[in-house]
């Protein structure tokens, strides 16, 4: 492949792909600058300042802290953010970490979970496990309101082995029964309800005292203190020191690099594969940043078996169509420089997330919302019939303006135009590159078709009329199977 190809490979794989623009950014650099810019994504600027309680207001009158208006503004940072890797870390451990609201029904403590998982996404697995074990969010999903001596509770504690860190069979039943020990005394408390005044004038006090509405708890007097036997390990273990003792064990590396490859790389990696990555994990202390670089460069993750061979998800498919429609940079002017967590967010933003999440929901990944404890499964699941056909109606945003085209169509046009297409063909392999997609020429003659059908040339020096065949074009790339591939 050339610097270019890889470039677009570790963007579509570490981020939701690239624009034609990121890609040419990237390729001055290149490919190691690029790679280290993408997962070293701490020294790269966020210039994302928008807070997620501005989405918390549909009306001037009162603020609605449900956490489905959470799921716009994560879908928010996902297209105008510049770190895409934190976000598909994020995904990636919303996914392992699995927490619904559908159970916590709790829109500030689904907040804060997520916003566990972004800050710990890159670093020290035990760093990680340990702050969302202690999460409200998932303590209220897993029933650890109160776990106490004499009355342990064990649902977290198989849980936090069985698909958190070591995985099925590397546990016992009794170990279940030592865990659920160990973590006797955990608690939480949430004091939303208890705030006095409706949800406006909680929102404001928690605001201004930088105050959250829940958090870890430990009750010293209801901790079981005996001596348990833990994975063949004798000790006074509490919560913590369980917690430690499973993020070092060489199960979890194996488990959580297995898990890490598949979803970047490919399913079904070879045990050789594993044991190169877990390697780096159990040598660095489990650290989830120099993971990520060990599959960067490892040379399975380049080769055949990887390289176009991942379905997408709904977010790979829908987060890399708006981003490289340039959706990012308008939805930052709509919501404009002075953007306040207290005030009404223009809704226009809104509309056009909604276009995005929705599409998604229907698609299967539905955002902060996992249909189990065990997230979701991905690979072909992500493609079933109906999936597809939801898929299928997918078209980015800001294709039209009220009058005009929208920014989105003005920003595919104007790639296409600096491409000084000849023909009809050429327009349609231009719009084919900025979406990159690997459209063989049989199919971009049926995108050439497509565009002598609603404007043929006109539409480069007539952008008003460019939405109707981009919209046509893209009709006929999410029916193609090369599109669904990354």
């Amino acid at each position: 492949m050339t610097t270019r190809e890889n470039i677009a490979h570790l963007y579509r794989r570490f981020g939701f792909g690239a624009s034609p623009a990121e890609l040419d950014r990237a390729e001055q650099i290149g490919e190691d600058a690029a790679m280290r810019l993408l997962i070293d994504y701490h020294e790269v600027d966020e210039a994302f300042n928008v807070d997620p309680y501005e989405f918390a207001w549909r009306t001037k009158d009162d603020s609605d802290p449900g956490a489905y208006n959470y799921r716009y503004w994560w879908a928010m940072r996902m297209i105008a953010g510049r770190r895409p890797l934190q976000e598909q870390l994020t995904l990636f451990w919303h996914g392992h970490f699995a927490v619904s609201d559908g159970k916590v029904e709790d829109g500030p403590m689904m907040l804060q979970y997520l916003q566990t998982l972004r800050t710990h996404a890159d670093g020290k697995f035990i760093d990680l496990l340990k702050a969302v074990s202690k999460d409200p969010a998932m303590m209220r999903y897993l029933d650890m309101q109160r776990s106490l001596r004499g009355a342990p509770n064990e649902n977290f504690g198989r849980e936090v082995m069985e698909l958190f860190t070591l995985g099925i069979g590397n546990y016992s039943e009794k170990d279940v029964k030592e865990a659920a020990r160990a973590l006797t005394g955990w608690s939480y408390v949430n004091m939303y309800y208890e705030y006095p005044g409706n949800n406006t004038a909680k929102l404001k006090d928690s605001l201004k005292y930088e105050r959250p509405f829940s958090a870890f708890s430990l009750m010293p007097a209801m901790h079981d203190p005996g001596p348990k036997t833990i994975l063949g390990k004798t000790d006074f273990f509490d919560g913590d020191s369980f917690l430690e003792l499973l993020a070092a064990h060489p199960a979890t590396a194996r488990h959580i690099c297995g898990k890490l490859w598949s979803y970047f790389a490919y399913t079904d990696p070879e045990p050789s594969v594993i044991d190169k990555i877990a390697e780096v994990y159990q040598s660095t202390g489990g650290d989830i940043k120099r993971v990520l670089f060990a599959i960067a460069r490892s040379p399975e993750f380049w080769s055949d078996a990887c390289v176009r061979k991942k379905v997408k998800s709904p977010a790979d498919l829908c987060i890399a169509v708006c981003r490289q429609m340039n959706a990012g940079d308008e939805l930052m002017r709509l919501r404009g420089a002075g953007g306040s967590p207290q005030r009404q967010l223009n809704q226009a933003v809104f509309d056009n997330l909604y276009g995005v999440v929705d599409r998604m929901d229907k698609a299967g990944l539905s955002l902060l919302y996992p249909k189990d404890v065990s997230g979701w499964k991905g690979g072909k699941d992500w493609v079933s019939p109906a999936a597809m056909v939801e898929r299928y109606r997918f078209r980015g945003i800001f294709m039209y303006a009220r009058k005009g085209p929208g920014v989105g169509a003005v920003a595919v046009h104007d790639f296409v135009k600096s491409r000084k297409p000849a023909d009809t063909k050429a327009i349609a392999t231009a719009i084919v590159e900025n979406f990159d997609v690997p459209l063989p020429s049989e199919g971009i003659d049926l995108v050439a078709k497509i565009i002598d059908k609603r404007g043929g040339m006109r539409i480069i020096d007539h952008p008003e009329a460019f939405p109707y065949a981009l919209d046509g074009a893209l009709m006929l790339l999410m029916a193609a199977p090369e599109t669904h591939f990354c």
